[in-house]
């Protein structure tokens, strides 16, 4: 019977329990390991991991010991049988050394054993990085097209005359970065990014992963019925100086907020309700609507927090896109622009107090405080790319 076994050690400077951490819970293993994860760590419990690329794994927890070791089954979705991994951890002066062997049996052993590991050595790294200084390298190391994505559904497939499904819709595009300098806007929908298809948000970020910034690729997509190529130089994520108090991100979230609010305000002014609920085309949104999403999406930013705190994110699946539903119970509400604006202003308020509220076992996670800290930190430029929505939506154009 064939046998392969791939042993590899990574030393971190991180205290046992928080490398145990990373193996057995859900919110941690996508900070390092995967996009999404379901984990039951205990004797039997279920190990579920998901990757953007179309990759997944299954497995059993068959041992776990604290602070000290892990075992767990692992079987990809087109293996013929399970392999099982094993997770060490040896304390040594104020860090971890973590040694992980892979083994595989049967007939064939392990199976593509390079690309296996690859993925560990690849992870392994990342690990250290996360748990040392919170940067996930799989994000920082990614470039931007600078884009606003939409989902693209059949009325909008219809409505733009699309001979095509599935892509990804560009509700805007970012001033200055790789997508407005490649001639692309709003409306368009991309379907390839290289060699790779881009039928949705996960594969975006999947194709994205392949490259780095400055990188020239070749972008497929429609405008309508017409398919167009064009060249972009992909752009370099803006990674700002993450505060590293609450209280410093709270503050810096407000300010940012306070200044988009005034210019958002100043955009109504002399507006009626009439103009501000009129489409600037079928399908598209009026400025009432687009304010109706930045309180949902802020809403949204609420339950990220309490999921990110407790450590039990249940977003597995692909986003869902925007839901006319959540418009029309706001709207019930808030009919008025004057009356949304108010909602959205009290909104941020509590996303302040909230991200300032952060307790310090959750800053001590340094993956979980970055990610949460620069998803709130770029918010920015969801919010510009909005603005300016709106002030083509009230001007008619």
């Amino acid at each position: 019977m064939a046998r392969t076994t791939l042993t590899l050690e990574q030393r971190i400077e991180a205290a046992p329990p928080a490398v145990f951490h990373s193996f057995t819970n859900a919110t941690a293993l996508r900070e390092w390991l995967c996009e999404a994860a379901m984990v039951v760590p205990r004797r039997g419990g279920r190990l579920h991991l998901w990757w953007t690329t179309g990759y997944h794994a299954t497995g059993d927890f068959t041992r776990v010991v604290p602070d000290e070791q892990v075992r767990f089954t692992w079987r990809g979705h087109r293996d013929a049988a399970a392999s099982r991994v094993q997770v060490t951890l040896r304390p040594d002066g104020d860090g971890t050394v973590v040694e992980l062997v892979h083994r595989g049996k049967g007939k064939k052993g392990l199976k593509k054993t390079k690309s296996i590991r690859r993925g560990w050595e690849t992870g392994l790294e990342n690990l250290k990085s996360v748990l040392e200084t919170g940067e996930d390298l799989r994000f920082t190391r990614r470039p931007m097209l600078g884009i606003l994505p939409e989902s693209l559904t059949p009325e909008t497939v219809a409505r733009l005359g699309l001979p095509v499904g599935e892509g990804m819709l560009l509700g805007g595009v970012v001033e200055g970065m790789g997508a407005e300098a490649a001639g692309l806007r709003p409306g368009d929908v991309i379907v390839r990014l290289g060699e790779t298809r881009t039928p949705d948000w996960p594969g975006l970020q999947a194709a994205l992963q392949e490259h780095r910034a400055g990188d020239e690729v070749e972008v497929v997509y429609y405008r309508g019925a017409e398919k167009a190529r064009a060249k972009m130089t992909l752009s370099a994520r803006p990674l700002e100086e993450i505060p590293a108090t609450p209280a410093a991100l709270a503050e810096a979230v407000t300010a940012a907020a306070e200044d988009f609010l005034g210019r958002l305000s100043a955009a109504f002014e002399g507006v009626d309700d009439d103009r501000a609920a009129r489409r600037p085309a079928e399908g598209e949104w009026s400025g009432r609507e687009v304010l109706c999403h930045l309180i949902a999406s802020e809403r949204s930013g609420h339950d990220y927090i309490t999921q990110m705190v407790g450590g039990y994110e249940h977003w597995v699946d692909d986003w869902p896109g925007n839901l006319d539903v959540t418009h029309a119970g706001l709207l019930a509400v808030f009919p008025t622009p004057s009356g949304l604006l108010k909602e959205l202003r009290r909104s941020r308020a509590e996303t302040g107090a909230m991200l300032a509220a952060l307790p310090a076992e959750f800053v001590a996670r340094k993956g979980s405080y970055r990610r949460l800290a620069a998803g709130f930190m770029e918010g920015r430029l969801h919010d510009e790319g909005h603005l300016g929505q709106v002030e083509a939506a009230l001007a008619g154009e």
